[in-house]
Protein backbone atom coordinates (compact mmCIF):
# COMPACT_ATOMS: atom_id res chain seq x y z
CA UNK A 1 0.00 0.00 0.00
CA UNK A 2 1.17 3.30 -1.04
CA UNK A 3 -1.22 6.02 1.01
CA UNK A 4 -0.75 9.81 -0.25
CA UNK A 5 -4.22 11.14 0.82
CA UNK A 6 -3.01 12.35 3.70
CA UNK A 7 -4.92 15.85 3.32
CA UNK A 8 -8.21 13.60 3.73
CA UNK A 9 -6.92 11.52 6.90
CA UNK A 10 -3.74 10.25 8.30
CA UNK A 11 -2.61 7.06 10.00
CA UNK A 12 -2.38 7.84 14.00
CA UNK A 13 0.81 7.39 15.78
CA UNK A 14 1.23 3.88 17.29
CA UNK A 15 2.39 5.42 20.04
CA UNK A 16 -0.25 7.88 20.02
CA UNK A 17 -1.79 6.87 23.54
CA UNK A 18 0.30 6.07 26.07
CA UNK A 19 -1.83 4.66 29.12
CA UNK A 20 -4.92 5.99 27.91
CA UNK A 21 -6.44 2.66 29.55
CA UNK A 22 -6.05 4.71 32.80
CA UNK A 23 -8.15 7.37 31.86
CA UNK A 24 -11.59 6.13 30.74
CA UNK A 25 -12.96 8.19 33.96
CA UNK A 26 -15.05 10.96 32.98
CA UNK A 27 -12.73 14.03 33.21
CA UNK A 28 -15.68 15.80 35.83
CA UNK A 29 -16.13 13.28 37.94
CA UNK A 30 -14.77 13.67 41.50
CA UNK A 31 -13.11 10.73 42.90
CA UNK A 32 -9.34 9.55 41.61
CA UNK A 33 -10.33 8.04 38.68
CA UNK A 34 -12.13 11.53 37.32
CA UNK A 35 -9.50 13.59 39.13
CA UNK A 36 -6.55 11.68 37.21
CA UNK A 37 -8.34 12.08 33.73
CA UNK A 38 -8.61 15.82 34.41
CA UNK A 39 -5.12 15.72 34.74
CA UNK A 40 -4.25 13.86 31.97
CA UNK A 41 -6.66 16.21 29.94
CA UNK A 42 -5.13 19.52 31.62
CA UNK A 43 -1.79 18.55 30.27
CA UNK A 44 -2.85 17.78 26.77
CA UNK A 45 -4.25 21.36 26.85
CA UNK A 46 -0.99 22.91 28.44
CA UNK A 47 0.44 21.14 25.47
CA UNK A 48 -1.29 22.40 22.99
CA UNK A 49 -0.93 25.51 24.39
CA UNK A 50 2.86 25.63 23.92
CA UNK A 51 2.80 24.46 21.03
CA UNK A 52 -0.12 27.35 19.49
CA UNK A 53 1.61 30.07 21.49
CA UNK A 54 -1.58 31.16 23.79
CA UNK A 55 -3.09 29.95 27.16
CA UNK A 56 -4.54 26.79 27.98
CA UNK A 57 -7.71 28.88 28.55
CA UNK A 58 -7.66 29.81 25.40
CA UNK A 59 -8.56 26.18 23.45
CA UNK A 60 -11.38 24.51 24.10
CA UNK A 61 -11.57 20.72 22.83
CA UNK A 62 -14.34 19.56 20.23
CA UNK A 63 -14.89 16.64 18.02
CA UNK A 64 -12.66 17.81 15.02
CA UNK A 65 -12.42 20.57 12.10
CA UNK A 66 -15.66 20.58 10.99
CA UNK A 67 -16.95 21.27 14.47
CA UNK A 68 -14.16 23.97 15.28
CA UNK A 69 -15.15 26.20 12.11
CA UNK A 70 -18.85 25.46 12.82
CA UNK A 71 -18.52 26.94 16.30
CA UNK A 72 -16.38 29.59 15.28
CA UNK A 73 -18.58 31.00 12.34
CA UNK A 74 -21.54 30.61 13.88
CA UNK A 75 -20.71 30.82 17.83
CA UNK A 76 -19.59 34.42 16.82
CA UNK A 77 -22.45 35.38 14.87
CA UNK A 78 -24.82 33.81 17.36
CA UNK A 79 -22.79 35.69 19.96
CA UNK A 80 -23.83 39.30 18.85
CA UNK A 81 -26.81 40.50 20.72
CA UNK A 82 -27.45 43.98 18.73
CA UNK A 83 -30.13 42.76 15.94
CA UNK A 84 -29.10 46.20 14.35
CA UNK A 85 -25.78 45.57 14.10
CA UNK A 86 -25.44 41.94 12.34
CA UNK A 87 -21.80 40.87 11.68
CA UNK A 88 -20.15 40.64 8.14
CA UNK A 89 -18.01 37.59 7.76
CA UNK A 90 -15.88 37.35 4.87
CA UNK A 91 -14.51 34.43 3.06
CA UNK A 92 -12.70 32.99 -0.08
CA UNK A 93 -14.39 31.07 -2.24
CA UNK A 94 -12.33 28.17 -2.35
CA UNK A 95 -12.07 27.79 1.71
CA UNK A 96 -13.10 24.33 3.13
CA UNK A 97 -17.27 23.12 2.89
CA UNK A 98 -16.79 23.34 6.81
CA UNK A 99 -16.17 26.67 6.76
CA UNK A 100 -18.63 27.86 3.87
CA UNK A 101 -21.73 26.27 4.76
CA UNK A 102 -22.16 27.21 8.23
CA UNK A 103 -21.09 31.19 6.88
CA UNK A 104 -24.28 30.37 4.26
CA UNK A 105 -26.50 28.88 6.89
CA UNK A 106 -26.02 31.84 9.08
CA UNK A 107 -26.44 34.50 6.30
CA UNK A 108 -29.67 32.26 5.95
CA UNK A 109 -30.95 32.65 9.42
CA UNK A 110 -30.12 36.39 9.90
CA UNK A 111 -27.29 36.67 11.91
CA UNK A 112 -25.01 37.68 9.56
CA UNK A 113 -23.87 38.73 6.34
CA UNK A 114 -21.92 37.21 4.79
CA UNK A 115 -19.16 38.11 1.69
CA UNK A 116 -17.69 35.30 0.14
CA UNK A 117 -14.99 37.01 -2.77
CA UNK A 118 -10.88 36.64 -3.42
CA UNK A 119 -9.81 39.01 -0.88
CA UNK A 120 -8.71 41.68 -3.43
CA UNK A 121 -12.78 42.34 -3.65
CA UNK A 122 -13.30 42.67 0.18
CA UNK A 123 -15.33 45.53 1.23
CA UNK A 124 -13.93 45.43 5.17
CA UNK A 125 -15.94 48.28 7.44
CA UNK A 126 -13.88 50.03 9.27
CA UNK A 127 -16.16 49.31 12.27
CA UNK A 128 -18.55 47.21 13.45
CA UNK A 129 -18.45 43.38 14.34
CA UNK A 130 -16.31 41.46 11.60
CA UNK A 131 -14.47 38.17 11.23
CA UNK A 132 -12.52 37.50 8.34
CA UNK A 133 -11.92 33.85 7.32
CA UNK A 134 -8.41 32.60 6.22
CA UNK A 135 -6.87 29.20 5.41
CA UNK A 136 -3.83 28.36 6.57
CA UNK A 137 -3.36 25.88 3.72
CA UNK A 138 -5.38 25.39 1.32
CA UNK A 139 -7.26 22.25 1.18
CA UNK A 140 -6.77 21.49 -2.74
CA UNK A 141 -3.38 22.94 -3.81
CA UNK A 142 -1.46 23.34 -0.74
CA UNK A 143 -1.06 26.87 -0.90
CA UNK A 144 0.39 28.81 2.45
CA UNK A 145 -1.91 32.00 2.74
CA UNK A 146 0.10 35.32 3.90
CA UNK A 147 -2.04 35.53 7.03
CA UNK A 148 0.15 37.79 9.02
CA UNK A 149 0.06 40.59 6.38
CA UNK A 150 -3.32 39.76 5.78
CA UNK A 151 -4.24 40.16 9.11
CA UNK A 152 -2.34 43.07 9.75
CA UNK A 153 -4.03 44.86 6.30
CA UNK A 154 -7.55 44.26 8.27
CA UNK A 155 -6.43 44.77 11.45
CA UNK A 156 -5.41 48.55 10.04
CA UNK A 157 -8.75 48.64 9.02
CA UNK A 158 -11.18 47.76 11.47
CA UNK A 159 -9.12 47.32 14.57
CA UNK A 160 -11.45 45.20 16.66
CA UNK A 161 -12.16 42.70 13.14
CA UNK A 162 -11.52 39.00 14.64
CA UNK A 163 -9.30 36.56 11.76
CA UNK A 164 -10.42 33.65 11.99
CA UNK A 165 -7.95 30.87 10.32
CA UNK A 166 -9.15 27.22 9.71
CA UNK A 167 -5.51 25.13 10.48
CA UNK A 168 -6.30 21.59 9.27
CA UNK A 169 -4.06 21.76 6.56
CA UNK A 170 -1.09 23.70 8.51
CA UNK A 171 -1.27 22.80 12.12
CA UNK A 172 2.28 21.10 12.68
CA UNK A 173 2.88 21.30 8.96
CA UNK A 174 4.09 24.64 8.62
CA UNK A 175 7.39 25.68 9.71
CA UNK A 176 6.43 29.43 10.06
CA UNK A 177 3.43 28.45 11.79
CA UNK A 178 4.31 30.51 15.44
CA UNK A 179 3.61 33.61 13.10
CA UNK A 180 0.14 32.46 12.15
CA UNK A 181 -0.63 31.56 15.55
CA UNK A 182 0.17 34.93 16.44
CA UNK A 183 -1.97 36.87 13.74
CA UNK A 184 -4.91 34.29 14.60
CA UNK A 185 -8.02 35.43 17.03
CA UNK A 186 -9.66 32.01 16.53
CA UNK A 187 -7.45 29.17 15.07
CA UNK A 188 -9.00 25.50 14.45
CA UNK A 189 -7.33 22.16 14.26
CA UNK A 190 -8.09 18.91 13.75
CA UNK A 191 -6.42 15.14 15.36
CA UNK A 192 -6.99 13.04 12.31
CA UNK A 193 -4.75 15.94 9.98
CA UNK A 194 -2.35 15.28 11.95
CA UNK A 195 -1.75 11.27 12.94
CA UNK A 196 -4.52 11.27 15.67
CA UNK A 197 -7.27 9.40 15.96
CA UNK A 198 -10.31 10.97 13.90
CA UNK A 199 -13.22 12.47 16.49
CA UNK A 200 -10.60 14.84 18.40
CA UNK A 201 -9.47 18.42 17.44
CA UNK A 202 -10.14 21.74 18.93
CA UNK A 203 -9.96 25.77 18.30
CA UNK A 204 -7.71 28.60 20.00
CA UNK A 205 -9.70 31.73 21.39
CA UNK A 206 -7.98 34.46 21.62
CA UNK A 207 -8.86 37.75 24.47
CA UNK A 208 -12.27 38.96 25.01
CA UNK A 209 -13.88 37.22 22.20
CA UNK A 210 -17.42 35.91 22.61
CA UNK A 211 -18.84 32.81 20.68
CA UNK A 212 -22.23 31.40 21.53
CA UNK A 213 -22.00 27.50 22.70
CA UNK A 214 -23.25 25.23 19.50
CA UNK A 215 -23.90 22.29 22.53
CA UNK A 216 -25.58 22.64 25.66
CA UNK A 217 -26.07 20.89 29.01
CA UNK A 218 -23.19 19.98 30.58
CA UNK A 219 -20.61 23.13 30.88
CA UNK A 220 -17.81 21.40 29.90
CA UNK A 221 -15.02 23.24 27.92
CA UNK A 222 -15.54 26.91 29.54
CA UNK A 223 -19.06 26.55 28.64
CA UNK A 224 -18.70 26.40 25.31
CA UNK A 225 -18.79 22.76 24.29
CA UNK A 226 -20.74 20.64 26.31
CA UNK A 227 -20.05 16.65 27.05
CA UNK A 228 -17.59 14.55 28.26
CA UNK A 229 -14.27 15.00 27.34
CA UNK A 230 -12.85 12.24 24.46
CA UNK A 231 -9.84 12.55 27.16
CA UNK A 232 -8.30 9.23 24.86
CA UNK A 233 -8.16 11.58 21.93
CA UNK A 234 -7.44 14.76 23.60
CA UNK A 235 -4.14 12.99 25.20
CA UNK A 236 -3.30 11.37 22.04
CA UNK A 237 -3.95 14.66 19.91
CA UNK A 238 -1.29 16.44 22.22
CA UNK A 239 1.03 13.42 21.92
CA UNK A 240 0.81 13.65 18.15
CA UNK A 241 1.20 17.41 17.86
CA UNK A 242 3.98 17.16 20.56
CA UNK A 243 6.01 14.68 18.01
CA UNK A 244 5.00 16.48 15.14
CA UNK A 245 5.88 19.98 16.53
CA UNK A 246 9.51 18.63 17.90
CA UNK A 247 10.43 17.29 14.16
CA UNK A 248 8.97 19.66 12.52
CA UNK A 249 11.56 21.00 10.26
CA UNK A 250 13.08 17.18 9.80
CA UNK A 251 9.52 16.26 8.22
CA UNK A 252 9.02 19.65 6.15
CA UNK A 253 12.38 18.84 4.71
CA UNK A 254 11.76 14.94 3.68
CA UNK A 255 7.85 15.49 2.88
CA UNK A 256 9.45 18.47 0.32
CA UNK A 257 11.75 16.06 -1.16
CA UNK A 258 9.13 13.37 -1.90
CA UNK A 259 6.64 16.24 -3.30
CA UNK A 260 8.77 17.69 -5.45
CA UNK A 261 10.52 14.03 -7.05
CA UNK A 262 6.65 13.65 -7.50
CA UNK A 263 6.11 16.65 -9.26
CA UNK A 264 9.09 15.78 -12.28
CA UNK A 265 5.99 13.99 -13.55
CA UNK A 266 5.63 17.45 -15.67
CA UNK A 267 8.66 16.46 -17.51
CA UNK A 268 7.99 12.72 -18.22
CA UNK A 269 3.99 13.14 -19.44
CA UNK A 270 3.41 15.72 -21.91
CA UNK A 271 0.76 18.70 -20.40
CA UNK A 272 0.91 17.37 -16.87
CA UNK A 273 1.10 20.70 -14.58
CA UNK A 274 1.19 21.02 -10.97
CA UNK A 275 -1.69 23.45 -9.74
CA UNK A 276 -0.92 26.49 -7.64
CA UNK A 277 -3.57 29.12 -6.63
CA UNK A 278 -0.73 31.76 -6.94
CA UNK A 279 -0.49 31.24 -10.79
CA UNK A 280 -3.93 32.60 -11.44
CA UNK A 281 -3.88 35.83 -13.03
CA UNK A 282 -7.59 36.42 -14.49
CA UNK A 283 -6.51 40.23 -15.50
CA UNK A 284 -7.80 41.42 -12.36
CA UNK A 285 -4.38 40.45 -10.64
CA UNK A 286 -3.53 37.33 -7.93
CA UNK A 287 -6.47 35.63 -5.98
CA UNK A 288 -4.70 35.37 -2.96
CA UNK A 289 -1.77 36.44 -0.98
CA UNK A 290 0.65 33.30 -0.52
CA UNK A 291 3.82 32.62 0.79
CA UNK A 292 4.67 29.56 -0.99
CA UNK A 293 3.01 26.33 -1.22
CA UNK A 294 3.19 23.22 1.41
CA UNK A 295 5.27 20.64 0.80
CA UNK A 296 2.16 18.07 2.15
CA UNK A 297 0.28 18.68 -0.91
CA UNK A 298 0.48 18.45 -4.27
CA UNK A 299 -2.30 19.24 -6.80
CA UNK A 300 -1.98 17.72 -10.40
CA UNK A 301 -3.27 17.91 -13.70
CA UNK A 302 -3.14 15.24 -16.38
CA UNK A 303 -5.04 16.51 -19.28
CA UNK A 304 -6.30 14.08 -21.81
CA UNK A 305 -7.81 12.01 -18.55
CA UNK A 306 -10.87 12.46 -15.88
CA UNK A 307 -8.74 12.46 -12.61
CA UNK A 308 -11.33 10.34 -11.27
CA UNK A 309 -10.68 7.42 -13.73
CA UNK A 310 -7.20 7.75 -13.07
CA UNK A 311 -7.49 7.75 -8.69
CA UNK A 312 -10.05 4.63 -9.56
CA UNK A 313 -6.69 3.20 -11.61
CA UNK A 314 -4.54 3.90 -9.15
CA UNK A 315 -6.00 2.68 -6.06
CA UNK A 316 -6.49 -0.66 -7.72
CA UNK A 317 -2.77 -0.88 -8.19
CA UNK A 318 -2.67 0.11 -4.43
CA UNK A 319 -1.86 3.74 -4.38
CA UNK A 320 -4.25 5.81 -2.74
CA UNK A 321 -4.74 9.52 -3.67
CA UNK A 322 -7.87 11.70 -4.30
CA UNK A 323 -9.99 14.19 -7.04
CA UNK A 324 -9.73 16.85 -3.68
CA UNK A 325 -11.61 17.19 -0.48
CA UNK A 326 -12.72 14.29 0.76
CA UNK A 327 -15.53 16.14 1.78
CA UNK A 328 -16.80 17.36 -1.88
CA UNK A 329 -16.28 13.99 -3.15
CA UNK A 330 -20.40 13.01 -2.92
CA UNK A 331 -21.40 16.12 -4.16
CA UNK A 332 -21.94 17.68 -7.53
CA UNK A 333 -20.63 21.33 -6.87
CA UNK A 334 -18.24 22.84 -8.46
CA UNK A 335 -14.88 21.73 -8.07
CA UNK A 336 -12.14 24.20 -5.65
CA UNK A 337 -9.80 24.43 -8.85
CA UNK A 338 -13.29 25.15 -11.13
CA UNK A 339 -13.99 28.08 -8.15
CA UNK A 340 -10.49 29.24 -7.91
CA UNK A 341 -10.70 29.79 -11.93
CA UNK A 342 -8.35 26.88 -13.52
CA UNK A 343 -9.87 26.06 -16.95
CA UNK A 344 -11.83 22.72 -17.53
CA UNK A 345 -9.44 20.81 -18.90
CA UNK A 346 -7.18 21.28 -15.86
CA UNK A 347 -9.61 21.08 -13.44
CA UNK A 348 -11.90 17.45 -14.64
CA UNK A 349 -8.23 15.76 -14.80
CA UNK A 350 -6.85 16.88 -11.21
CA UNK A 351 -5.54 14.19 -9.18
CA UNK A 352 -3.98 15.66 -5.55
CA UNK A 353 -1.11 13.76 -3.81
CA UNK A 354 -0.62 14.62 -0.25
CA UNK A 355 2.39 13.19 1.85
CA UNK A 356 3.94 12.29 5.62
CA UNK A 357 6.56 11.56 6.73
CA UNK A 358 5.82 7.85 6.53
CA UNK A 359 6.12 8.00 2.87
CA UNK A 360 9.62 7.16 1.11
CA UNK A 361 10.97 7.59 -1.62
CA UNK A 362 10.99 4.39 -3.37
CA UNK A 363 7.09 4.94 -3.22
CA UNK A 364 7.60 7.67 -4.61
CA UNK A 365 9.23 6.15 -7.55
CA UNK A 366 7.09 3.45 -7.63
CA UNK A 367 3.90 5.96 -8.19
CA UNK A 368 5.32 7.54 -10.54
CA UNK A 369 5.90 4.34 -12.84
CA UNK A 370 2.03 3.94 -12.13
CA UNK A 371 1.12 7.14 -13.21
CA UNK A 372 3.02 7.44 -16.40
CA UNK A 373 1.53 3.81 -17.25
CA UNK A 374 -1.78 4.82 -16.09
CA UNK A 375 -2.05 8.12 -17.67
CA UNK A 376 -0.68 6.60 -21.21
CA UNK A 377 -2.97 3.81 -21.40
CA UNK A 378 -6.29 6.27 -20.44
CA UNK A 379 -4.97 8.64 -23.30
CA UNK A 380 -5.02 5.70 -25.99
CA UNK A 381 -8.14 4.60 -24.79
CA UNK A 382 -9.63 8.30 -25.46
CA UNK A 383 -7.23 8.67 -28.51
CA UNK A 384 -5.41 12.02 -26.94
CA UNK A 385 -2.92 13.13 -28.24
Amino acid sequence: MIYLDNAATTQPLETTAPGNAAFFANPSSPHVLGIAAERAVSKARQTLADILRCKPKEIIFTSGGTESNNLAILGFAMAQKKPNALPVIFAEPWAHPSVLAPIHYTVEQNRAYGQIAAGSKWNIPANGLVMVCLSHINHETGDITDIPAIARDVKGINPEAVIFVDGAQGFCKDENAAEVYKHADIYTFSGHKCHAPAGVGGLTIRGNIKLAPLIHGGWQENGLRSGTENTAGIVSLAHAAEYLHGNLSANCGKVKKLRDSLAELTDEIPGAAVNKLCQIDNGRGNPMRGTGVSPYILSMSFPGVKGEVLVHMLSEKGIYASTGAACKSRKKDKSTLAVMGFPKEITESAVRFSFSHFNTPDEIERTKESVIASVNQLRKIRGYK
